[in-house]
């Protein structure tokens, strides 16, 4: 199965505050924005290539976090795990947070290669956004030592 993604972009406003008006009323500013990238499908050798470009769309983007949604997932390789690692380290030094949703397709993977401590992987997209918005979730940090 081939690999499909999208993205939307979300912000998180406080119901309890009105928004201000501004002059500008056609334009779209807000604190505490995200993006969801979201992925249906397999990330294998075949999809590595559309896996990393979808990645980069992201990256290029100016949000206060990102979130992974890879909820749709029925396969996640190898070559996903190296090009995940790689997008969170160098989201992690933009000082962006990265989070992932997902399950077992994606947890387990995490799980074998020793990446599961450094990626927070939530349930529903709406946990994930809480936590990058209200809990002010860091940047991940993979950055391995290996010892001498």
């Amino acid at each position: 199965m081939s690999l499909t993604s999208s993205t939307t972009f979300r912000s998180a406003f406080d119901p309890t505050q009105e928004p201000e008006a501004k002059a500008h009323s056609r334009q779209f500013v807000s604190p505490n924005s995200y993006c969801v990238q979201g992925f249906s499908g397999s990330v294998d050798r075949d999809s590595a290539a559309d896996f990393a470009a979808a990645l980069d769309r992201v990256s290029s983007g100016t949000v206060d976090g990102i979130v992974l949604d890879f909820s749709g997932l029925n396969f996640f390789g190898t070559v996903g795990l190296v090009l995940l690692r790689s997008f969170i380290d160098d989201a992690g030094r933009r000082f962006i947070p990265v989070v992932v949703v997902g399950g077992r397709t994606v947890t387990r993977p995490l799980e074998l290669c020793g990446m599961a401590p450094y990626v927070k992987v939530f349930e529903t997209i709406e946990d994930a956004g809480r936590a990058l918005t209200q809990d002010r979730v860091g940047p991940s940090t993979m950055e391995f030592t290996v010892p001498e």
